[in-house]
């Protein structure tokens, strides 16, 4: 529980196709994907599926409008920026033509914060926020969702502050291969030491 794992990589190495596989959602080649009885995943695709209706409806999907209150929705939508909305839930609309990429985006990530799943894939789910806003939401997940184990997509190269692992896939004859993993903990502590010695020799030299 609770580690979140970076999948990079160059374009074609097959990022989207593993965690599709992971959400169930590749039905073609063979293997098998294993998860402890219970565990519940949600998937955050680049591109959520807005349904036609009420905005609370676009809000809770897959689950039932009903499944939450009011209450819970509203503040929900408040943490991932989308509080302006909060008036508008019993409004129907063509909310897939209404909402830009980045709001799309947030209101996924709002259905995320009220699914509460054992397990989240976000593929490329970031892509259309800008650097402040996607940490943002980043933080907001760790802040609401400690437990929640992360497989996520993405190039940009910021995202990995927020993973304690990344794993990195090649191109290779017959399809792609892993050929790194990396504990990101242990190096960002690597890294600390060594910049606490180099400050400390620095401020030592300077006192000599």
């Amino acid at each position: 529980p609770g580690e979140r794992v970076l999948v990079s990589g160059e374009s074609g190495t097959g990022k989207s196709t593993l965690v599709r596989a992971i959400a169930g959602l590749w039905p073609w080649g063979s293997g098998s994907v294993d998860f402890h009885p219970g565990k519940r995943l949600f998937m955050l695709p680049q591109r959520p599926y807005i349904p036609s209706g009420t905005l609370r409806r676009a809000t809770c999907y897959p689950a039932a409008a009903d499944n939450w209150k009011t209450k819970e929705i509203a503040a929900a939508l408040d943490k991932v920026g989308l509080g302006y909305l909060k008036d508008r839930l019993e409004e129907e609309a063509p909310w897939d033509q209404t909402l830009s990429g980045g709001e799309k985006q947030r209101l996924a990530f709002a259905r995320l914060l009220l699914h509460a799943p054992d397990i989240v894939v976000l593929d490329e789910a970031t892509s259309a926020l800008d650097e402040k806003s996607q940490d943002t939401m980043m933080q907001t997940v760790m802040k609401e969702l400690p437990t929640v184990t992360i497989i996520s997509v993405a190039h940009r190269a910021e995202l990995e502050a927020f993973h304690t692992r990344k794993i990195t896939l090649e191109r290779r004859e017959g399809g792609a291969r892993l050929v790194s993993d990396v504990d990101l903990v242990s190096r960002k502590k690597k890294r600390g030491l060594i910049r606490r010695a180099l400050w400390g020799s620095g401020a030592n030299g300077g006192e000599g």
